[in-house]
């Protein structure tokens, strides 16, 4: 079976023009759903990049897998998706970004501009107090017109030349790893006249009060500097999103004509992803990192021969891509991981072994605690170590915007309710055991790097050590 996937950075489930964003310009991704199932609730397992790709590569969870934040990346010592199907025949190309350790080994076949990363994130060393990232004010200034070629104009390039000279092979995948949507918002003249057209004002919505922020995620805000941010700023922000989006897109396309020309696109599988998405100032809240659905919740389409187009709103998760293309390769499913096989669901097959929920979680930078979710039936439950839980009704409450638990005393329907969802989260860790784990990896890690205080000098930039994860 040959396989096209592409995992872009930082593009919300929501943002595409057929999941009624109608301003949206997205004709490809528009195509490629109507041949395609769609899963509408599909989750990162940890909404930031490196651990977020880790799990899709590997199907476990961070919690099992140590790959806690931007700090601690993947390295290879856990087999991952290239190692395991070229042990099945089964090539794998990586075409951009990984977000990997750059001294691992993964299995590639052949690579290009893999986007390795070379030293740590060390916001990450220093969470348990309340401070503001080192230049997050510069992300809003990374916004307005640039006509020139970007690093994703190379990597399609690349993918499309490679699939000239390799297309009328079997038993391959490539890879794309796009770097849009993610920050900076620089783009073409004509897409920014178009959304400048449309997007006139802030919608209210993404204006103070903020009913859904507790104080780890107004911890966040401080991380973030988002606080004060102007509403022009905002704005511009929008419209630079819509733009990357739409360039996206455009690639997206590129790829998608190229399998139709060269006759592969029927007997091909298509898989397009993201490793999180963007809160875009929603609940007053930028870059990603919580559990909102702007943030953790992300595309998956999958186009496979035989199998019908139709929209699945069961939760998924970024960890069921890798058993799910073993199982459209006619290859057994690793052992010992997380994630399951989404192709009998994709079938209509009566029998899946599926959970009913799924899972994520978050432990980097910006936040002094634990951070876990259970999404279930219509409820998204949030937990935190050491504050109090969120529990939000997706259906009567799409945008998130107030918690069914109150203070104090608890209806008895809002207990079942979270008592049904902490099971569940049980079910996948103990969020104590995990968070205690956390903290001793990082304060071990701080200590080893030498970094005793969160600052610019050179000298606080310091490379990975050699066996990040052990």
């Amino acid at each position: 079976m040959r396989t096209v996937m592409i995992m872009s950075d930082e593009h919300s489930q929501q943002m595409m023009q057929f999941i009624d964003k109608s301003i949206l310009r997205t004709p490809n991704l528009d195509r490629l759903a109507k041949k395609s199932t769609v899963f509408t609730n599909c989750y990162s397992p940890c909404p930031v990049c490196a651990p977020a790709r880790a799990s899709f590569f590997t199907g476990q969870y961070v919690n099992r897998l140590g790959t806690w934040d931007n700090s601690t990346p993947y390295d290879g010592t856990v087999e991952g998706m290239a190692q395991y199907l070229k042990k099945n025949g089964v090539d794998f190309t990586c075409i951009g970004k990984t977000h990997f350790h750059h001294a691992g080994e993964y299995g590639f076949k052949e690579e290009f501009e893999a986007g390795y990363m070379q030293t740590p994130d060390i916001g990450c060393y220093f969470r348990q107090t309340r401070r503001a990232r080192l230049g997050a004010e510069k992300r809003f200034e990374k916004i307005g017109i640039d006509e020139s070629p970007k690093k994703d104009d190379r990597l399609l390039e690349y993918a499309l030349n490679w699939l000239d000279g390799n297309y009328q092979n079997n038993n391959w995948v490539m890879y794309v790893g796009f770097s849009c949507p993610h920050f900076p918002f620089y783009v073409k003249q004509e897409h920014w006249n178009y959304y400048e057209s449309k997007i006139h004002y802030v919608p209210d919505i993404l204006k103070p009060p903020f009913s859904s922020l507790n104080e780890p995620l107004e911890w966040l805000r401080t991380y973030f500097k988002c606080e004060d941010v102007p509403e022009e700023t905002v704005r511009k922000a929008l419209i630079g999103y819509c733009c990357v989006i739409e360039e996206l897109d455009t690639r997206i396309g590129a790829i998608l004509d190229k399998m139709d020309s060269l006759g592969i696109a029927d007997n091909s599988t298509f898989i397009y992803t993201s490793d999180h998405g963007e809160q875009l100032g929603y609940h007053g809240m930028w870059w990603k990192c919580t559990m909102f659905d702007e943030s953790a919740n992300v595309p998956l389409i999958i186009r496979t021969p035989n199998v019908e187009p139709r929209f699945i709103d069961h939760p998924v998760n970024l960890v069921d891509i890798y058993p799910t293309l073993c199982d459209i390769c006619s290859m057994d499913t690793p052992k010992n991981i997380d994630g399951k096989s989404l192709y009998p669901l994709m079938k209509q097959e009566k029998e899946t072994n599926l959970n009913d929920f799924t899972f994520s979680e978050f432990h980097a930078h910006g936040i002094p605690d634990g951070m876990f979710m259970i999404r279930w039936r219509q409820y998204k439950y949030v937990y935190f170590t050491y504050y109090k839980a969120q529990l939000f009704d997706m259906e009567n409450d799409p945008h998130e915007n107030n918690s069914l638990i109150p203070e104090g005393y608890v209806p008895p329907e809002i207990a079942k309710i979270v008592a049904e969802c902490h099971k569940r989260l049980m079910s996948v860790c103990n969020p104590y055991e995990v968070d205690a784990r956390v903290k001793d990896f990082q304060e071990r890690m701080k200590e080893k790097m030498g970094l005793n205080e969160y600052k610019t000098e050179k000298g606080n930039w310091v490379p990975f050590p050699e066996n990040v994860l052990k």
